[in-house]
């Protein structure tokens, strides 16, 4: 169905909205394309989405990553664009139907049933209307996804030994079993993961986890024999229906109350995740060894970039990283579809390169790359601002000011427990004094060979993100100029106890050199110069063994005190 069709649906089934959320059953998670029904009916192709369809018009909802790109692949005559929170769509509603009489359909399947429960607060006068005919159609693909386990060797755990440790949380909730609906997480619990995604290995499936330990696993398309499927799903918690069964209503479909009922379902949360972010000794050392892996990658990138790039375009910068990490035996795929973008194309957050937007590289501009790749032993995930030839005065001192918020944030010290939010400040405070910002997250969690966004959060939003030891983290301060240029520098890190105070610090992952072309080091302080001095010099000693002689020649001159 079109826009113009689904609101003349709406109009005379006399519904005054259709909510309609970008993702799938699979609530957190990223969809494949053909799946992306917001893209299909809007043309916004943005990771961040939700659409409000009335009779009259169409709302696209997404953040502040997405302000200049929703707007350019949007028809303002058809779908207006709001870029505000994730809960924006809720106060929308309360603002645009004033007395809260309202009518509201949904799929059951792609929204959660905290939200629902958020709703029925918010609008006790309003109607819900499960959309039981999927006037949209389906939205999970056919394609099959190979299943595959991973060694023992990286994840440090078995999955046996993973399921004994929450089985004990489900019987002292009274539970007789525990629904676990984050695809994510299943994936981790079982040491599985899949190619259903191309940039995510994740196995898009439910876990049922009874009290005796035992786990059946369910999902659509796969080579799995022992994966049932997802219509099995009913069948089985029928079978428990008399007992309690336990879920987390934040990522559990609503769908899952109407086919168990609410009267024995027991909302105990997560009880994963915290394990999850919580990286054990041998994961960490996989993310330790895998960035050295992706740090030979770019450097041999960064190299050919230096010699090559008159003549390129923003899809040859894709193909010839992409293609510098698909060398390593331990590379599995990108760990997201890598951003490659020149001169004004920067500006826009989450830019990806297309044919219709492709951009020559020009001399005296930059380079925005992020890009980051997920092996068997860890992931990955990093930006680096280049310098196209002799940069402008203006873009180096941007830079420099990003380098110094960067480094803020990465010499700060901090109690177990800090919050993302207090993190977000520190990091920001360089920014704000230049009256400069940027419209994302300062950083997010990295999640073990799953999703490379996970928790915990570093953001104007993250109150409920809380550090503890040995959890991995982005540090990624930008800032962005719209028609001119993009700047992000983006490390990876872990926490680590302080050997004295134990209090915490944070121990860099990403071994890659920053551009000394971009950084004014006369804006910088003496801790700020002896922190990029003392990481080149890291980055140096770590990663010569690993190069030939060309590329440790380059990297000598790269990793050269300022």
């Amino acid at each position: 169905m079109t826009l113009p069709e689904i609101r003349s649906y709406l109009k005379k089934h006399k519904i005054d909205a259709y909510f309609l959320p970008r993702n799938n059953m699979f609530l957190e998670e990223d969809i494949l394309e053909e799946e992306n029904l917001i893209m299909s009916l809007s043309g916004f192709s943005g990771s961040a989405a939700s659409l409000i369809i009335t009779p009259e018009k169409t709302y696209l909802f997404t953040d502040g990553r997405y302000e200049l790109q929703s707007k350019m692949e949007t028809d303002a005559k058809e779908v207006e664009v709001i870029c505000s929170s994730a809960d924006f769509p809720l106060l929308w509603l309360q603002n645009h139907f004033e007395n809260g009489k309202f009518s509201l359909m949904y799929n059951p399947w792609t929204i959660s049933a905290e939200t629902i429960v958020k709703f029925t607060e918010m609008f006790p006068k309003a109607k819900l209307l499960c959309d039981e005919k999927n006037i949209f159609g389906s939205k999970q693909s056919s394609k099959k996804a190979h299943v595959f386990a991973l060694s023992e060797e990286y994840t440090g755990i078995s999955a046996e030994e993973k399921i004994s440790e929450i089985i004990p949380i489900i019987k002292h909730n009274g539970c007789d079993a525990y629904l676990l609906t984050s695809a994510n997480e299943v994936s981790w619990l079982m040491n599985l993961r899949s190619d259903a995604l191309p940039d995510s290995p994740i196995l898009r499936a439910f876990a049922l986890i009874k009290k005796d330990g035992s786990v059946t696993l369910f999902a659509d398309n796969t080579d799995n024999a022992d994966v049932l499927p997802m219509k099995k799903l009913e069948k089985n918690l029928k079978e428990i229906k008399k007992g309690k069964l336990g879920v987390n209503k934040k990522n559990m479909p609503q769908m899952i109350c109407e086919i168990f009922g609410e009267k024995n379902l027991k909302d105990i949360g997560d009880i994963i995740r915290a394990k999850q972010i919580t990286k054990n000794e041998v994961e960490l050392q996989g993310y330790i060894e895998a960035h050295k892996q992706d740090a030979v990658a770019m450097i041999k990138f960064l190299y050919w970039l230096d010699n090559n790039y008159k003549g390129k375009t923003e899809l040859d910068i894709v193909s010839k990283v992409d293609g510098y990490r698909a060398e390593n035996d331990m590379f599995i795929c990108k760990s997201f579809d890598t951003i490659a973008a020149t001169g004004s194309n920067g500006a826009i957050v989450h830019y990806h390169p297309s044919e219709n937007t492709n951009k020559t590289l020009e001399r005296s501009s930059v380079l925005l790359l992020d890009s980051g790749g997920h092996y068997q032993n860890g992931t990955t995930d990093i930006t680096r601002t280049i310098a196209l030839g002799i940069a402008k005065q203006k873009v180096i001192d941007a830079n420099t000011i990003v380098l110094k918020s960067h480094i803020a944030l990465a010499n700060t010290v901090f109690p177990k427990g800090t919050t993302g939010l207090a993190l977000d400040a520190i990091c920001r405070k360089e920014l704000w004094k230049e009256n400069m910002d940027f419209k994302h997250g300062t950083g997010h969690g990295v999640g073990f060979i799953l999703n490379v966004h996970e928790a915990p959060r570093i953001s104007t939003q993250a109150q409920s993100s809380h550090f503890y030891e040995n959890m991995v983290t982005s540090i990624e301060p930008g800032y962005y100029k719209e028609n001119d240029f993009g700047i992000r520098i983006e490390n990876l890190y872990y926490t680590k106890e302080c050997e004295n105070s134990g209090l915490l610090k944070l121990e860099v992952l990403t071994l890659v050199p920053l551009d000394k072309r971009l950084i004014n080091k006369y804006l910088l302080n003496e801790e700020e110069t002896k922190w990029v001095n003392e990481y080149h010099q890291k980055v140096l000693e770590t990663m010569s063994p690993y190069l030939d002689n060309r590329h440790k020649e380059w990297l000598e001159d790269a990793c050269a005190p300022l």
